[in-house]
């Protein structure tokens, strides 16, 4: 299936702020202000119109989702991982986990 091509407006103030804030979180390292910021840009978004895939793929959404995956130091094995975890204490069981600094 052929890609759908979206525009964002750079001109629009939502969308300006979002972006300067995807950039200026990457060198962050606090796990809740990014998720915050992300949040908060999501929402805001949301009120521009945007939704579904549109949102999913926007370039802001992925600066933010990029970040998140760096700060978890995100691999196929971790998130594999990270899923059985999941699932265990889901069901009430205890888990360790790798916890590998920044």
């Amino acid at each position: 299936m052929k890609p759908h091509i979206a525009t964002s407006d750079g001109n629009n103030e939502c969308l300006m702020k979002a972006a300067s804030d995807a950039i200026a979180v990457q060198d962050a390292v606090n796990m809740i202000a990014v998720a915050g910021a992300f949040h908060r840009h999501l929402k805001a978004m949301r009120k521009t119109g945007m939704s579904g895939n549109e949102l999913n793929n926007h370039p802001v959404t992925i600066c933010f989702a990029s970040k998140i995956s760096s700060l978890c130091r995100m691999t196929p094995s971790r998130e594999a991982n990270a899923f059985l975890a999941s699932q265990k204490m889901a069901n009430g069981e205890t888990v360790q986990y790798a916890v590998i600094p920044i």
